[in-house]
């Protein structure tokens, strides 16, 4: 793996190759960049009921469904078994 001399070399090549990760040495020490993919935006149970709309009789075997459903799209913590 090719060592920059510079961050900001180091940056140039993330920019063309972002899929690689790149070796700097700054200062003395060895660094390694690399890009990491943008966090997901999580909702909020507030927006999450939102989107949901009123209650049209969906059963709670239903409703629990649906909301581990968004959770697994977009949250890091499991839904506890009712």
């Amino acid at each position: 793996m090719k060592v920059a001399k510079t961050l900001d070399e180091a940056f140039q090549q993330l920019k063309r190759e972002p899929g690689q990760p790149v070796r700097a040495t700054v200062e003395g020490l060895t660094v390694e960049v690399l890009v990491v993919p943008d966090l997901p935006v999580s909702r909020s149970a507030a927006e999450l009921f939102a989107e949901i709309g009123p209650w049209e009789g969906e059963t709670t075997d239903e409703m629990l469904e649906f909301l581990a459903q968004a959770r697994r799209h977009g949250s890091q913590r499991s839904v506890p078994e009712l």
